[in-house]
């Protein structure tokens, strides 16, 4: 019985984190591109060209972004220090420069939190929700899919893949949708990119959260210049 009961436990993980990684969990993520729409305007295509940008955005946007607000919520969430949680995600948000992205993140984190909070309860999802409804605190979607995350059971280890995972995952389907790419390039470009989302992963174990933010200077001006264009199908 007690193997079975691991074994229980085990899949429950497993399929909680599939749950929370999959495009179909309605997060709205399927809305950015994070910019990568302004670099395909401007001339950008092809598996071979956009292969390098997707490491980029790994390694310096999402990497010590995203994923490290995600791993300190999960820390946060772990031992119910609410209020670290809320002084993450202030840092994640003076680290989005441009206004669209920002204002995408919390949409989508408001959405992952109500949802959240709804199916996974727990002591901690719950009283987050409620400060991003009250508007006590951003709500970007690294931070929400975090908790979802801890309130499922996961560790910070998966919480951190599920949200590069889900960075990845958008910027790939954004490349198909722009015709940049086909969907079985896109495959191979998610395939290839496995290690460098565990590099990425594993770079901010040891990191403070006073470090969250990335240094990529031209994919942040393709972030601002999106604004500008005179048609796009992306909020940011």
């Amino acid at each position: 019985m007690a193997d079975t009961s691991a074994e229980i436990d085990g899949a429950s993980a497993l399929l909680a984190a599939m749950q929370l990684a999959d495009s179909f969990f309605p997060s709205g993520m399927y809305t950015q591109s994070h910019g990568l729409e302004r670099f395909i305007s401007a001339g950008l295509e092809g598996e071979a060209h956009l292969e390098p940008l997707l490491h980029a955005y790994l390694r310096h946007v999402a990497g010590p972004g995203e994923a490290l607000a995600a791993r300190w919520a999960a820390r946060a969430a772990a031992t119910g220090d609410l209020d670290l949680i809320v002084a993450v995600d202030a840092r994640l948000e003076a680290t989005k420069l441009a206004p669209e992205g920002r204002l995408a993140s919390r949409r989508c984190g408001g959405r992952v939190a109500a949802l959240g909070a709804d199916l996974f309860g727990g002591p901690v999802l719950p009283a987050y929700a409620q400060r991003v409804e009250a508007g006590r605190t951003p709500g970007h979607q690294a931070v929400a899919l975090a908790l979802a995350a801890v309130a499922c059971g996961l560790g910070e280890a998966s919480a951190v893949l599920i949200e590069l995972h889900s960075f990845a995952v958008s910027l790939v389907s954004a490349a198909v949708r722009l015709s940049a790419i086909d969907h079985v390039a896109g495959q191979r470009l998610l395939a290839r990119v496995r290690p460098t989302m565990a590099l990425a992963a594993a770079a901010g174990e040891h990191a403070d959260w006073r470090e969250i933010g990335g240094f990529a200077p031209q994919i942040e001006i393709m972030q601002f210049q999106h604004r500008y264009d005179d048609l796009h199908l992306f909020v940011s």
